[in-house]
C-alpha cells in the first residue's frame, strides 16, 4: 500500500535557491527535494525501446540540488545552452548556473526536449560503455520473508549511516528493473515506511510499506526487491564541490558506503 504526500504548497523553498552551493547542508537538500518544484517536471519516458530512463532520471533529479544555482534576473538559456547545462550536471564535474529560471521544475518544462535527449545519451553511455544493463537482470525480484527483512535491514542501515540520498534500483519480474530516490526510512515494530521519489511520478512524493513477511515492496502497479546504487555519484559531486567551494565546503564523502550497483 502507499500513500500519496500531496503537497499544496508548490512555492520552492527559497532557502535553496537563495544559498550557494557552497552553504547547502544535507537538510536542506531533503528539504528541497521534497518540493515539487525541485523536480524535474517530466516523467520517466524515452530510452532503448522505449524502456524509459528511469535510472538517469533520478540521478539527475538528485545530482541537480546540488550543483545548480538559479539566477532568475537572466535571460533565459537558448535550447543549445539548456543541452550544455544539463548535459554538465550528468558529468558532475562543475557547478551551473540555470539563467532565467529559480527552479529546476519550471527549467525542465521548458527544456523537456533537450533534458530527454541528454538522458537517452546518458543511458547509451552507461548501457554500451559502462554495461550496466547487466545490472537490471541481476538482482531478485520476490525473496522469501526471512530474506527479504535483511534485504530491508541492509537498506535500513545504508541509509542511516549515510547523510546523502539514496538511489534505489527496484528489481521487477523479469528483465525489468525500475529506480527509486530514497528520502526517509523509518523504522517501526512490524517494519519500514520509506518516503521516496519515483520518476514515473515526478511532482509527487510517495510512501511504500514494508511490514515484516512481506516477500518483496510494492508500488504504482508492480512489485520488487530494492538495491542500493549509484552512491559513487557522490565522490564526483563532492570533488566538484570542494573545488568551488574550497575551506567553506565541508568535504562529506567519508560518509559514502558503496552500493550494490556502482560505476567505479
Amino acid at each position: 500500500m502507499r500513500n500519496f504526500l500531496i503537497l499544496f504548497v508548490l512555492l520552492a523553498p527559497s532557502f535553496l535557491f537563495a544559498q550557494s552551493v557552497c552553504l547547502r547542508d544535507q537538510s536542506v537538500i531533503k528539504k528541497a527535494l521534497m518540493s515539487p518544484t525541485s523536480r524535474i517536471s517530466f516523467r520517466n519516458d524515452g530510452g532503448l525501446l522505449n524502456g524509459g530512463v528511469c535510472w538517469w532520471h533520478s540521478r539527475l533529479q538528485r545530482t541537480s540540488v546540488y550543483l545548480v544555482e538559479y539566477r532568475p534576473e537572466l535571460n533565459p538559456p537558448s535550447s543549445h545552452e539548456a543541452y550544455k547545462i544539463v548535459s554538465s550536471l550528468r558529468d558532475m564535474n562543475k557547478v551551473v548556473v540555470i539563467p532565467g529560471y529559480s527552479d529546476f521544475e519550471s527549467f525542465t518544462r521548458d527544456h523537456t526536449v533537450v533534458t530527454q535527449k541528454m538522458l537517452n545519451l546518458w543511458q547509451k553511455i552507461d548501457g554500451f560503455i559502462n554495461f550496466q544493463w547487466i545490472r537490471g537482470i541481476s538482482g531478485q525480484y520476490k525473496l522469501d520473508p526471512f530474506e527479504m527483512k535483511k534485504r530491508m535491514d541492509n537498506v535500513y542501515d545504508y541509509f542511516t549511516r549515510t547523510s546523502v540520498p539514496v538511489w534505489l534500483m527496484a528489481q521487477i519480474k523479469g528483465i525489468t528493473s525500475h529506480s527509486l530516490l530514497l528520502l526517509n526510512m523509518t523504522h517501526r515494530l512490524n517494519g519500514y515506511d520509506l518516503t521516496i521519489i519515483d520518476s514515473n511520478h515526478p511532482l509527487e512524493t510517495l510512501k511504500i510499506e514494508y511490514y515484516f513477511g512481506d516477500e518483496f515492496l510494492k508500488n504504482d502497479n508492480y512489485t520488487f526487491v530494492p538495491y542500493v546504487g549509484f552512491q559513487n555519484d557522490f565522490s564526483k559531486i563532492y570533488g566538484t564541490l570542494s573545488k568551488r567551494c574550497k575551506s567553506g565546503f565541508i568535504n562529506e564523502t567519508l560518509d559514502l558506503i558503496k552500493g550494490d550497483i556502482e560505476i567505479d
